[in-house]
């Protein structure tokens, strides 16, 4: 099933959200996910979107186990499904694009295995604007990538790395790299890129500096 997703930026978004509790995984504005149904409670949240307006809100699990009533945090990212269907394996796939974070103002009765919160996007409103690139340390950024990236055996192509905007640079790089929850959950909640730039080049960094370390004992 393929959605058309366009135009989305200046629709009122919904106020109310079936939500979709990840493990691990954000969702970014002006980002895409491209991930596989793993349970019941997953392929639930996924039909109800379907079925609706095809907006979800993406939020992370908190704790470590796999019950979906473990608590979530309360900033996620809304986003709307737009495409869904079997891969080559049988295995079924979902794409979500984001499009602006909200905080959960509180969660409502259940509705079948779908979870459902009230949510307010009034701390992220610039998020649906198409925002000027920004300034940023991108030369200490950069060298701080490639070491990361060599360190965790990431394969990209840098070339293409260098040609992206500021923009793209960070939301792609808080998408793929393998940060824990809470890392990529500070990563989603700062205000703005240029946090979000400094907090990225810091956790590169500190992972290197922790891994020196680790060696000389």
């Amino acid at each position: 099933m393929l959605f058309d997703s366009l135009g989305i930026e200046n629709e009122q978004l919904p106020k109310v959200l079936t939500l979709l509790p990840l493990r691990g995984v954000i969702l970014v504005p002006r980002s895409e996910l491209r991930l596989p149904v793993t349970d019941f409670s997953h392929l639930s949240s996924i039909t109800d979107a379907v079925q609706g307006d095809n907006y979800v809100g993406v939020v992370q699990f908190r704790g470590e186990s796999d019950s979906p009533e473990d608590d979530v945090f309360r900033c996620g990212c809304v986003g709307r499904v737009f495409d869904v269907r079997g891969d080559e394996e049988g295995h079924l796939m979902y794409s979500i694009r984001g499009i602006c974070r909200f905080e959960i103002t509180h969660e409502l009765p259940s509705e079948g295995l779908s979870r459902r919160a009230s949510v307010s996007y009034d701390k992220y409103q610039a998020d649906i604007v198409q925002e000027a690139d920004f300034s940023c340390d991108r030369e200490r950024l950069i060298h701080a990538l490639k070491v990361y990236f060599e360190r965790m055996k990431i394969g990209t192509n840098l070339d293409e790395l260098m040609e992206m905007s500021n923009e793209k640079l960070i939301t792609m790089l808080m998408t793929i790299c393998p940060f824990d929850a809470h890392e990529k959950q500070a990563l989603l909640e700062r205000e703005h890129y240029a946090a979000q730039s400094t907090l990225i080049t810091h956790l590169m960094e500190l992972d290197s500096f922790m891994r020196d370390s680790m060696s000389y004992h």
